[in-house]
């Protein structure tokens, strides 16, 4: 094989090894602070909202940190639309770090 072909075969591995552990390239990872949250009841609303909406792969809402931390597609859902779930839930994202 010529190495153009060996380095293709070799992309083409990993990209299916990456689609078996549903790895993707658009994944992102976001950290919101979020104020008005009273309790932990208040975290667990914010963070059944989050987990319902499409393209989010993994939440988790903080009371005491007064944070969520969200693992999404952005091919599926935007950073703005998730702040717009949380805002929709009654409370307020004041703001935000975000990570590949």
């Amino acid at each position: 094989m010529q190495k153009k072909q060996i380095t293709a075969l070799l992309v083409f591995v990993v990209v299916l090894a990456l689609a078996s552990l549903g790895v993707s390239a658009a994944t992102k990872t976001v950290s919101l602070r979020v104020e008005g949250m009273h309790c932990g009841g208040c975290a667990t609303s914010i963070e059944k909202k989050l987990k319902a909406t499409p393209g989010v792969e993994e939440v988790r809402v903080s009371f005491e940190k007064k944070e969520a931390w969200i693992k999404f597609d952005d091919q599926k859902v935007t950073e703005a639309q998730l702040r717009e779930v949380i805002t929709s839930t009654g409370y307020k994202v004041v703001d935000a770090s975000a990570k590949n």
